[in-house]
C-alpha cells in the first residue's frame, strides 16, 4: 500500500461458515478484525502476483512465505541442543530454494506478459537459453557448496555422516563423466 491513505469501499462478500471460522483463527501480524485480515491477505496476493516477472519481488515475497519455516527449524534446533545445533545442509537449501524459485517466478514466464509473452522465435529461445543457463549456474554452486561439505571427517550437520553416505556415487559419477570427456589416445 502507497503511504497516502487510499480511499476505501465496502464490499459485501458472503462466505462459507468454515472460511469465516477459518479467518477468524488466522493469526496475521497487525490484522485483528475480519477485515483487516482480508485486506491483508488481498495484499499479499498482490504482491505475490506483481513479484511475477521481477526477482527482488519474488525473492522478497517468498522469503516472507518461508520465514516461520526457518524460525520453525530454528527454534527445534533451540529446544533439541541448545543455541549450538545447526546443519549446514539445512542452511544452504533453505537459503537457495528461495533464490531459486525467485528466479523461476521472475524469468520462467516471460517478459512480455501483458502481451501474452508473443515475442518472436529468437526472443523466446535467448530467454529459455538465459533461464537454463541462470538454473545450471545456481544448481552447480548448490552441488559445490554440498560437496564442500565433505570435507573433512565430519560435516556440519545434525548427522555428521549424512553427506559421506552419498559421496561414493557422486565420486564414481564424475569418475565416469571424467573417462567419457577426456580424449582417447
Amino acid at each position: 500500500m502507497s503511504a497516502t491513505k487510499e480511499r476505501m469501499e465496502t464490499v459485501g462478500v458472503r462466505f462459507p461458515l468454515s472460511d469465516i471460522e477459518w479467518l477468524a483463527s488466522l493469526q496475521l501480524k497487525e490484522a485483528l478484525t475480519p477485515s483487516d485480515k482480508i485486506r491483508a491477505i488481498v495484499t499479499a496476493a498482490r504482491r505475490q502476483q506483481e513479484g511475477y516477472g521481477d526477482y527482488e519481488a519474488s525473492l522478497s515475497w517468498l522469503s516472507e512465505l518461508w520465514a516461520p519455516v526457518v524460525a520453525a527449524i530454528r527454534a527445534r534446533e533451540f529446544r533439541a541442543e541448545g543455541p549450538g545445533l545447526h546443519s549446514e545442509l539445512l542452511r544452504l537449501l533453505m537459503e537457495w530454494l528461495p533464490q531459486t524459485l525467485a528466479l523461476l517466478l521472475a524469468r520462467g514466464r516471460g517478459e512480455e506478459e501483458g502481451s501474452g509473452g508473443a515475442g518472436s522465435k529468437d526472443e523466446n529461445l535467448e530467454a529459455l537459453l538465459q533461464l537454463e543457463a541462470q538454473l545450471a549456474q545456481r544448481c552447480f554452486l548448490l552441488c559445490e557448496s554440498l560437496l564442500r561439505l565433505g570435507i573433512g571427517s565430519a560435516a556440519p550437520c545434525y548427522n555428521p555422516e549424512i553427506i559421506h553416505a552419498y559421496l561414493p556415487r557422486v565420486i564414481e559419477l564424475v569418475q565416469v563423466i571424467s573417462h567419457t570427456r577426456s580424449p582417447q589416445p
